[in-house]
């Protein structure tokens, strides 16, 4: 059964978030070229770790509206649930490949560190300051969307972070400009690594967690136990399961024992409401089981419940 609210907040999230991800998914994968060939032909390694990250975004960005556009393909018999999963695999791929991405540069930044190459500065602090205003840019963009699921707020992490590493790169070039310290250029690159893997934990463990099927966190399960045991009409709840589907959509299963001579629907409607209205949960399997459950000798063929 489900709870007495069907329409699914997707519809309307994909109307105001498809053109946000469009900008910026376009704006990032133009800059990520400029940003390549400037890291490739100054030799630096902050401003290529920058643009890998730029080509995360491009990726993230591109996943985001790849799963937007499937969370709207309906349910079919082989996917009950429809496509609303993609969002949440789309979110782990974007946080799994941001760490492999930080893993490399470290192992560069620290061949780099111990022989600092040559690099040409003038270029790097102006392609890093536009980059800067690309992912700002993209920020502006995606701010407004970034609480429409963990999706988006994956693709929205990812630009922030990439700001932060442009404003590293920015700041090394400025200082081997002044100083000619070269060493620098592979500490910067090291510190968006850090950056990114700081970003994009918890994005990682959010998404596993729901994967696993886990208890919502904004959902404390005890508080929906005591609730249902509130309705006069409940004598023993068991299998009480609540796990998330997609971002913001929860789905719960629970098996209610009541009395023979109540009317089973009026219960199940209520216990509906209630669990939508207090929770927010609007997909509900909630299964009445007679007194047999507390009472097994009513049925001496049942050995009990099962």
């Amino acid at each position: 059964m489900t709870g007495p609210h069907h329409a699914h907040p997707h519809s309307h999230r994909f109307e105001s978030s498809r053109w946000r991800l469009t900008l910026a998914f376009a704006t990032q994968g133009i800059f990520f070229i400029v940003e390549l060939v400037g890291g490739i032909l100054t030799n630096s390694l902050a401003l290529l770790a920058d643009a890998g990250h730029m080509l995360s975004d491009v990726g993230a960005l591109g996943l985001s509206l790849l799963a937007l556009y499937f969370t709207l393909k309906p349910p079919t018999a082989k996917k009950t649930f429809g496509y609303h999963r993609l969002e949440i695999l789309a979110a782990l791929v974007n946080g799994l490949a941001l760490w492999a991405m930080a893993v490399y540069i470290f192992y560069e930044g620290y061949q780099r560190f111990l022989q600092p190459p040559e690099i040409r500065i003038v270029p790097i602090i102006i392609i890093a300051l536009l980059g800067l205003l690309v992912n700002l840019f993209g920020v502006v963009v995606l701010y407004p969307a970034r609480a429409h699921g963990l999706n988006l707020r994956s693709a929205f992490l990812h630009l922030v972070a990439d700001s932060l590493g442009s404003i590293a790169v920015i700041g090394a070039g400025v200082a081997i400009f002044f100083k000619g310290w070269y060493w620098l250029d592979p500490v910067a690159g090291a510190a968006i690594a850090v950056l990114i893997i700081i970003g994009s934990w918890q994005l990682v463990f959010e998404a596993t967690d729901i994967l696993l099927e886990s208890t919502p966190k904004d959902i404390d399960l005890e508080e929906v136990e005591k609730a249902l045991y509130e309705h006069p009409g409940v004598r023993h709840i068991h299998d009480l399961h609540i796990w998330t589907i997609a971002s913001g959509l929860h789905a719960l299963s629970v098996h209610v024992a009541v009395d023979d001579e109540l009317n089973r629907d009026c219960i199940t409607l209520e216990l509906e409401k209630l669990l939508y209205h207090r929770f927010g949960i609007e997909h509900t399997t909630v299964q009445l089981e007679g007194p047999t459950y507390q009472n097994p000798r009513i049925c001496p063929w049942h050995p009990g419940p099962l």
